[in-house]
This record gives C-alpha cells, sequence and structure tokens, in this order.
C-alpha cells in the first residue's frame, strides 16, 4: 500500500471520528438542555404544588359593609374566610372610616387603627358604623372607600396582601327583604305584657258584664214571677165573676 493511499485512509479515520465527536457534543448538548428544562419543569411544579398547598391551608381576610334588614344602621364586618388563624391583621381605610352618629368616635376604634393580633378560621368582628339612609344622603361623608388588608399565617409566614373597594352605593334601591331575627324575637317580648295586660282589661270588662247580666237575668226572673202571680190573680177573678153561686153573677 502507497504512502498516499495510507494517508488519504488516515484522513478519512480522522474525519470520521471528528464527525462523531461533534454529533456526540452535539447530542449531549441537546440530552443537557432537555434534562435542564425538565428539571426546571419539575422545580416549577413543586413550587405550583408548594403554592397550592399554601393557598389552600392560607387564611383569608374579607373585608365588607353588611345592612341588616331589620336594622337602619349598616356594619363593618371582618371575617377570615379560610382554613387557619390569621396572624396581625391591619385593616386601612381611605379615605379615613367617618361616622354622622353622635357620641361614636370611630378614632378608638381598635380594630381599623391597630393590628388584631389574630382571628380564628370562619370568626368575624363586626361593630356598626353609620345610619345607611343618612349616609347615602349626605353629600359631604364619603360613600367609596379603599380598603388594604395585610397579614401572616398558613404555611408560609410571608405578608399577605388584598384589596377591596367598599361602595355604599349599592344599597341605593335595594327593596327591603325580612328574615326574622333576634331583633324580632326581642320585639315580641316585649309585646307580651303589653297584650297580656290588654287581655287582662278586656277579662275585666266581660266579667262586670256577665255580673250586670246576671242581676238583668234575675230581675227578669223575678218580673216573670210577678207576671204570673198577676196572671193567676186575674184568673181567680176572673173565675169568681163567672161563678153561678156569685150574687153578681
Amino acid at each position: 500500500m502507497s504512502e498516499s493511499l495510507r494517508e488519504t485512509i488516515l484522513l478519512i479515520v480522522q474525519i470520521a471520528s471528528l464527525a462523531a465527536v461533534i454529533l456526540y457534543v452535539v447530542k449531549t448538548a441537546e440530552m443537557a438542555r432537555e434534562t435542564k428544562k425538565s428539571a426546571a419543569a419539575t422545580e416549577k411544579s413543586i413550587e405550583e404544588m408548594v403554592e397550592d398547598r399554601n393557598l389552600e391551608f392560607a387564611p383569608y381576610i374579607v373585608v365588607y359593609f353588611d345592612a341588616q334588614t331589620d336594622s337602619p344602621i349598616f356594619d363593618l364586618v371582618i371575617k377570615n374566610t379560610g382554613k387557619t388563624i390569621a396572624n396581625h391583621v391591619q385593616v386601612v381605610f381611605e379615605p379615613p372610616l367617618k361616622t354622622s352618629l353622635k357620641n361614636y368616635d370611630l378614632e378608638g376604634l381598635t380594630l381599623i387603627h391597630q393590628p388584631i393580633p389574630a382571628i380564628p378560621p370562619g370568626y368575624e368582628l363586626r361593630t356598626s358604623i353609620d345610619r345607611l339612609e343618612t349616609r347615602l344622603e349626605s353629600e359631604t361623608l364619603p360613600k367609596v372607600y379603599k380598603v388594604t388588608v395585610t397579614f401572616t399565617g398558613g404555611l408560609s409566614d410571608i405578608v399577605r396582601k388584598l384589596e377591596y373597594l367598599l361602595d355604599l352605593n349599592v344599597f341605593h334601591g335595594i327593596l327591603e327583604t325580612h328574615k326574622s331575627s333576634l331583633t324580632d324575637l326581642t320585639h315580641a317580648v316585649e309585646d307580651i305584657p303589653r297584650h297580656l295586660e290588654h287581655l287582662w282589661k278586656r277579662t275585666e270588662q266581660v266579667s262586670d258584664q256577665l255580673v250586670q247580666l246576671t242581676d238583668s237575668v234575675e230581675k227578669i226572673l223575678q218580673l216573670i214571677d210577678n207576671l204570673e202571680e198577676i196572671s193567676k190573680a186575674i184568673e181567680g177573678l176572673d173565675g169568681t165573676m163567672k161563678s153561678r153561686n156569685s150574687k153578681i153573677w
């Protein structure tokens, strides 16, 4: 075999080896990229699972105005609808919450001016704020509030933040649908003495009327007896006048 042929074969082998190395490097790089993507997807999936579980067992604070149909006053409600305790609950109103009620200072309402240490799941804090009719008719008191709520709790002890827009104008034109409540029971109990007093007075009146009726019946019976006596006397007189042995006859 000539020297040139050996060099040609060696060159071909080297080129083939180089091509194989290049192909191996390319495939290895592709595998590395796929492995990296798979690892990133797995990491993201784990993060989503952790976040979903965190949200599932996290506290959730809702803030809203509630107008009871049997009361002219609307309330502020702060409620934990989540599954765990909410800690360090801070509620901030913008603009500051105001009321038209006399002798009621909202500046002393600690649940909107100081952090609430803890709110258990399913528990709510409720307080009266103002007369709904007065607030809706007012031109000076605000009707719309932006509320920012921050709190901690759940599997991850991070600070959670929620924002709400509370608008009292939604109560305009709502037709009242009354539901029986403790207030109705209180009113019913308060009405019992009045109804009993009225019943007692009517009973006394009926008793007096029965006494009068009894006296009247006795007088009627006496009158009937007198009429019977008169009737007997008339019959006796008539018999005397018709007797054959009578001198008058």
